[in-house]
Formats: C-alpha cells, sequence, structure tokens
C-alpha cells in the first residue's frame, strides 16, 4: 500500500493532512506515532477509507482505493476503531460472525468457510472459550479483543488499528500488543497502527511513522530515525535513549 501527496481536511479551514506520503510494507507492523492532533488517526481513516482525501491518491496492490467495491476491499483490510459499541446481550461468536459479511451474499445463511473463519479468530484471540459469553461479561482486555476477533474473521491480508491499548491497564496493554506480534508473526499479517506509547511502538514495530501537524517528519526502522533531536522536534521533550539486552530500545523523558 502507497499514499502519494494525500491532503485531508474535514473543514474548509484547517488541513489536518497536508502533502502526506508513505508506503506500508507487507508484513510488516507499521506504527504511527506523533503528539496529539497531529493526525495519526485521520492518516489510518484515509488509509483505511474511512475518510476519503481532497487531493492525492492511495493505491493497495496496484488500484486506487476508489476503484474497489465496498465489498472489495473488506477481503483486503479489516479495521478496529478507538471506540466501538454492541448491543448489551451480544455474544462473543456473533459479533464475531459479522466480520464474514463481506464474504456472504444479503441474508444468506453461513456456510463451513464462514465458520472456521469464526473459529481460527476466537482461537487467534484466545476467546475460543468465552464464544458464549455477552459482551458485558468480559473485561476491557478481552472487549478489545472480541472486535480484533471480528477483523480476524474478514480473512484480509491488512489489519488497521487505531489506538488498540486505550483505555486498558499495563496488564491488558501488553496482552494485545503481545497478540498483534503474534497475528503479524504466525499469520503473516501486514499491521498498521496508530499507538500513543513511544515505548510500546518501539519494541511491537518493524516501522514507524512520525507525524506532526499533519505532515509525516520521518519514516524508518526505530533504529534508524529514533534520536533525541527527533523528540525534541516532534514533542518538545528533551530524552535519554536507552538499550538493554532484553528490553532492547527505549526511551525515558528527561524534561522539557
Amino acid at each position: 500500500m502507497e499514499a502519494k501527496e494525500i491532503t485531508f481536511s474535514y473543514d474548509e479551514k484547517t488541513a489536518q493532512l497536508t502533502n502526506v506520503s508513505c508506503e506500508i510494507e507487507q508484513g510488516k507492523v507499521t506504527t504511527i506515532i506523533g503528539p496529539n492532533g497531529s493526525g495519526k488517526s485521520t492518516l489510518l481513516g484515509v488509509l483505511s477509507k474511512s475518510y476519503l482525501p481532497q487531493g492525492g491518491q492511495i493505491l493497495l496492490d496496484g488500484k486506487t482505493l476508489n476503484q474497489y467495491k465496498p465489498k472489495e476491499l473488506a477481503k483486503k483490510l479489516a479495521v478496529v476503531h478507538q471506540q466501538n459499541d454492541a448491543p448489551v446481550d451480544m455474544t462473543v461468536e456473533k459479533l464475531t460472525s459479522f466480520g464474514r459479511l463481506a464474504h456472504r451474499r444479503f441474508l444468506t445463511p453461513q456456510h463451513d468457510e464462514d465458520d472456521a473463519a469464526i473459529d481460527w479468530a476466537l482461537a487467534c484471540t484466545n476467546l475460543t472459550e468465552k464464544r458464549e459469553k455477552t459482551i458485558t461479561q468480559l473485561s476491557g482486555g478481552e472487549r478489545q479483543r472480541v472486535w480484533i476477533a471480528m477483523a480476524l474473521a474478514q480473512k484480509t491480508p491488512i489489519l488497521f488499528l487505531d489506538e488498540p491499548t486505550t483505555y486498558l491497564d499495563m496488564y491488558f496493554q501488553f496482552e494485545i500488543l503481545e497478540l498483534v506480534k503474534s497475528l503479524n508473526e504466525r499469520h503473516g499479517l501486514t499491521i498498521v497502527m496508530v499507538l500513543h506509547d513511544v515505548n510500546q511502538a518501539i519494541r511491537y514495530s518493524d516501522r514507524l511513522i512520525v507525524m506532526k501537524a499533519g505532515e509525516i517528519i520521518l519514516e524508518g526502522t526505530p533504529e534508524e530515525m529514533l534520536t533525541a533531536e527527533m523528540f525534541k522536534a516532534v514533542y518538545g521533550v528533551d530524552v535519554l535513549i536507552k538499550e538493554d539486552e532484553e528490553m532492547g530500545l527505549f526511551v525515558v523523558p528527561k524534561g522539557i
């Protein structure tokens, strides 16, 4: 996937993205980072066709996103949004099954292929034993995994995650990010996500896209681009960049 000179604004006064270009590498985990209001979630929304840009184009497998019909695109990429809602009596299995709508005609029953995809998605997210539970019976981390399971049931090669660890405590943040790592390494998914926590982004990403004020400042591997100068320029914070045998690279803020 490649974005070329994307421009996007929610209204006529303020541009959210200005001439943004980037490349999403197949089989990699790419994380978009940057300060609040830098355009991270907006870029993710444009890449997933949740928003239509005013300028530029996005190519997926050689075709622009506009050339894809909705069901056709839903077989190429799946999205887990930051905030999600479901009826209180909805079961885990039922919600996961909605991921199969792109593969079925309206009002047609599920086939064996659909059942297999749902079972696989529940197994990947460690929810098989919770399949009959309702959403309200789950913890915050389990609820997030259900939305990921629904996306996985689409059986797409690309998965978009908009701040998947938001509102979760440390344990469930780690659980979700380990799931992301497993989906990439074991199942070959190309994953694009937005994260606020820079150290989480460093640990769980092959590539980073650094944004500020609606523009991409840097793009590359964590090792290539993480410098004290970058953090000062983008975040306005002085940092120490450390490296540990077990943890790898990590950042410690010093002050402003």
